[in-house]
């Protein structure tokens, strides 16, 4: 078994690695720098390039792989229907894909599109629906929580279910390992609890000592401070398009799949942010 794991420099991809190299299961990572990427992991992980919009990057990266942690990337010009075509022409057995909770919903998304590119390849799949990300309270919501102790986002007064990358990583493990356990199957991974925002910033201020405030901007607030700041038009836009399913109230769902796969609980939100404590401090 050889697994070729795609988003490394992203959440989910470097807890995949991460997982894999522990347990010791042969792998390399396709990154698009990979000089850069090695300045801060060195020989630790072993890396190829793979640049979603060079089709000539793709031979060399599937070469002796097995199977496929696949991540759709961020950016224009993504030759994704070909990556996959070359994948089945390679022989891979089975590609684990990352996608997004109720994407049946969604098919103004590019996981929608692609999820009917994987049935329709042939090739044996599990996908990973996610729910909204914990991670993202470090990621792009982060700055405005260290500088000014709030959370900033126009996702009104809905709920979201919340779950750590790490869990998704985990189950992405797992399904690489026992592929013929996990072949064609649809997994939705959530946290056990669904929280709005103001839920989750009184949940900060417990745990960082910090007054952390939700401020529920308007889209119109929200895109004007951060287009001010010099934030690029896209993805603010995409950060709102996140948001928007939970100001209608329609992010709360909650499933088990977790806790079936793995026979565990999900990460509570509170653990999570002990453990990151640091980001915000």
């Amino acid at each position: 078994m050889n697994i070729l794991v795609t988003g490394f420099t992203g959440k989910v991809g470097f807890e995949v690695a991460k997982i894999l190299k522990e347990k010791g299961i042969p792998m390399k990572c396709g990154v698009r720098n990979v000089e850069k990427v090695k300045l801060n992991y060195g020989d630790a992980y072993e890396f190829v390039k793979l640049d979603f919009t060079d089709p000539t990057t793709f031979e060399s990266a599937l070469n002796h792989i097995d199977k496929i942690f696949l991540i759709y990337p961020p950016g224009d010009m993504i030759k994704f229907e070909s990556f996959l075509q070359q994948a089945k022409e390679k022989g891979i057995k089975h590609i684990v894909y990352l996608s997004v909770k109720d994407v049946q919903f969604l098919p103004f998304i590019h996981h929608f599109k692609n999820e009917k590119l994987l049935k329709k390849l042939g090739v044996p799949y599990t996908f990973i629906r996610a729910g909204y990300f914990m991670q993202n309270l470090n990621d792009f919501l982060g700055e405005e929580i260290k500088e000014r102790q709030r959370i900033f986002i126009p996702a009104g007064k809905g709920k979201t279910s919340f779950v750590d990358t790490r869990d998704l990583a985990e189950v992405a493990s797992i399904a690489l390992q026992d592929t013929e356990k996990h072949q064609n199957k649809k997994y939705v991974i959530t946290g056990d609890e669904a929280f709005d925002f103001y839920r989750v910033s009184d949940i900060m201020t417990e745990v960082l000592g910090v007054n952390i405030q939700y401020t529920n901007p308007s889209v119109k607030e929200f895109k004007e401070f951060m287009l001010k700041k010099g934030v690029n038009k896209e993805f603010v836009n995409v950060v709102v398009g996140i948001h928007f399913p939970t100001k209608l109230g329609l992010a709360k769902g909650i499933t088990h799949d977790y806790e079936t796969i793995t026979n565990k609980k999900p990460t509570k939100i509170k653990k999570y942010i002990k453990d990151f404590k640091g980001k915000w401090m």
